[in-house]
């Protein structure tokens, strides 16, 4: 059991701490929030501790004027005369307690040795000591008579006491949160259901380079289709001579490369044939028909990697725009086994040629996970995703070290939470060290996932009711749910009474 409990805005945090510190050298055992261990119960250690101090020191400032943990804490220790209020800043009583005389302390930093504190020792002193407590007239505040009325009323009347229970009780009861969610990070994972329809994941991209991981299939029709010689290339600047191309018989009809079995992933990687040209093709969409998870991040070498999981079937993705193009394959080979004249369990380099018309591609995926590795072309790296609202299952920006077992965030990880329904409740903005997860998800979607490739990051807007809405650190996580509390006080209906009496 300790002797005092310190209530205080976070705001104020250092003051309490010297207020703390002065208190224990006196030879007082003092409570306050900072000695809750880790890992527990925020709400469940702060009620028990209020509930046993002999003595609860409330410190007012404009921060806990507008804070609903000190308002209710102030008014769990009315109820056996435990409060010593103390006034930091002008103004900054709420109406419900300027009934009650105050020590007023304005200006004060808290610090021990001081007038301010010797006075607060001893009513403290004398309070836990059961003797009358008579505050100073040079430091004391005057008892409002209206201050007076509103805490005889709210004594006298059981309604106002059964009002005022549900009330500190609301302040405990977490709600769904309906919000808009602004994230900008350079990685992000969200598990997409379509239901019953098929979902675009991106509009179409121009590319540069693309590197297609866990290939089962590819199809194309060129006009012409030729294979190089591995043992032609030129090492010194990366590309075969003319003498090293071979021409396989095609004329315009259906090429495919299948995943051969010795186990490997197959991956394909297609980029022009002269290497300059800015555009090599385009992705025209990745469709989700089925649940997926979704990996987006970025890489300080202008490129983006997509990964979508499925636990029921491989992904599907179109290409088209082609002309000539340069592909390296490894893993998969083609039906014809005859027509190439080179092994095709190496790393082979091919041509196809459109003859100046534009070539489409199929890929599909070897199994459940399908990455995609794309270098946009200059006219995309401000990349825009489907336009069509995606439904999200779930949505982290954080994942756990393997090595370590901590939350990670990216470093560039920044954002904010509005709220939907409660106009007026304050966002919540956060950035890196920090997570975000939201889970538990209602009519929640994407409205907008974009590439800002400049930066390094993507700009993700999303919307709908979470029942599962965190952010903070491994060490200090904060729900952003608000509770039925915020609900009552932040109403618009109740915004005259709310500017009334302060809260």
């Amino acid at each position: 059991m300790k002797d005092v409990f310190i209530s205080y805005a976070s705001e104020n945090r250092a003051i309490a701490q010297r207020v703390a510190e002065g208190l224990e050298t006196a030879g007082l055992s003092v409570w306050w929030d900072r000695q809750i261990e880790v890992g527990g119960e925020w709400d469940k250690s702060i009620e028990e501790a209020l509930a046993v101090a002999k003595c609860v020191v409330v410190l007012w400032t404009g921060h806990a004027k507008r804070s609903r943990w000190v308002r209710a804490e102030a008014r769990a220790s009315l109820k056996k005369t435990r409060m010593v209020p103390v006034l930091l800043e002008a103004d900054a009583i709420p109406l419900g307690f300027t009934g009650f005389q105050a020590l007023r302390f304005v200006g004060w930093e808290g610090e021990a040795g001081s007038k301010f504190f010797e006075i607060l020792l001893g009513v403290i002193k004398d309070k836990l000591a059961g003797k009358p407590v008579v505050l100073p007239v040079e430091v004391a505040t005057k008892a409002s008579w209206v201050g007076k009325i509103a805490a005889v009323v709210g004594l006298k009347m059981m309604v106002s006491v059964m009002v005022a229970a549900l009330l500190m009780a609301s302040s405990f009861w977490r709600m769904d949160a309906n919000v808009t969610i602004h994230v900008e990070t350079g990685r992000i994972e969200f598990k997409v259901n379509p239901g019953k329809d098929q979902k675009r994941l991106t509009d179409s991209l121009f590319f540069s380079r693309l590197s297609l991981q866990h290939v089962g299939r590819m199809s194309l029709s060129p006009k012409q289709w030729l294979v190089a010689n591995p043992e032609e290339l030129d090492w010194e600047t990366d590309q075969y001579p003319s003498k090293a191309w071979v021409e396989l018989p095609g004329n315009g009809r259906a090429w495919e490369l299948s995943g051969t079995k010795s186990g490997l992933n197959g991956t394909v990687t297609l980029e022009s044939i002269e290497r300059k040209e800015l555009v090599v093709g385009k992705l025209d969409a990745i469709v989700l028909a089925k649940p997926a998870i979704v990996t987006l991040e970025t890489s300080s070498n202008q490129a983006m990697t997509l990964t979508v999981r499925t636990d029921e079937q491989s992904q599907r993705i179109a290409l088209s725009g082609l002309s000539q193009v340069e592909i390296v394959a490894e893993g998969i080979m083609s039906k014809e086994v005859a027509s190439v004249p080179f092994d095709q369990k190496q790393e082979l380099t091919y041509q196809a040629l459109f003859d100046g018309q534009s070539g489409t591609m199929t890929v599909e995926g070897k199994d459940k996970t399908f990455i995609v590795v794309i270098n946009p072309s200059e006219s995309s790296k401000h990349m825009a995703f489907s336009t069509t609202a995606l439904p999200l299952e779930s949505l982290d920006v954080s994942w756990q070290d393997p090595k370590t077992g901590t939350r990670k965030s990216h470093p560039k990880f920044q954002g904010v939470v509005r709220y939907r329904n409660l106009p007026d409740f304050p966002e919540v903005k956060f950035k890196a060290p920090m997570f975000l997860t939201v889970e538990k998800l209602e009519r929640f979607e994407t409205t907008s996932i974009r590439l800002d490739l400049q930066h390094e990051i993507f700009l993700v807007e999303m919307q709908g009711t979470a029942g599962y809405l965190k952010t903070g650190t491994a060490g200090n996580p904060q729900d952003l749910r608000p509770t039925l509390f915020d609900v009552i006080r932040f109403h618009p209906v109740l915004k005259p009474l709310r500017n009334l009496i302060g809260l």
